[in-house]
């Protein structure tokens, strides 16, 4: 095994678990995060002397998986219905911001703005982001359009977002 091989295995296993999670939280279905992370794998391995040592190998990592996923997803987009490029976009910079370390008190503050939501909404955010979701089941169960869902998830996320904003910056005081 060559210095290269053996630094560039060092850095995917110490960073597999988030990496794979990170995957997994954009695609929510186990067989794809697993081609994904393959894939993943594979275009860090060539693009490997592309990263400069020393840097954050772990978000360079996830800015490469981001872009695995989109493929991904647009390839698949046509048999299943997957999140929009906008959504994957958001929860991508949530990961990478946690990554970056202030991930538990946005988890909180995310956790204290979810209670702030009504019983709809938070019934709502639950069906739609539950790994067996179905957004015609979805829609049909809450006397709605698929659009009008995702007008209705799309609103509810921009005001989690926006509370959770809020409650970091009074935390930063």
């Amino acid at each position: 095994m060559t210095e290269k091989s053996a630094i560039f295995a060092e850095l995917l296993f110490k960073s597999r678990r988030d990496l794979f999670g990170f995957i997994y939280s954009l695609v929510q279905n186990l067989p794809d995060a697993e081609d994904v992370y393959q894939d993943t794998a594979l275009v860090l391995w060539q693009k490997f002397d592309e990263f400069t040592l020393g840097t954050n190998f772990s978000a360079w990592a996830m800015r490469v998986a981001h872009l695995r996923v989109l493929k991904h997803a647009d390839a698949k987009r046509k048999q299943r219905l997957y999140f929009s490029d906008g959504l994957l976009d958001s929860i991508a910079e949530v990961f990478q911001r946690e990554a970056a370390g202030d991930g538990n008190r946005r988890a909180e503050a995310l956790a204290s703005c979810m209670e702030k939501l009504s019983e709809k909404e938070r019934r709502l955010v639950t069906r739609c982001y539950a790994p067996d979701r179905n957004y015609a089941e979805i829609a049909h169960a809450e006397g709605r359009t698929i659009g009008a869902v995702y007008q209705a998830i799309n609103r509810i996320r921009k005001a989690l977002f926006a509370c959770v904003e809020r409650s970091m910056a009074l935390e930063s005081r």
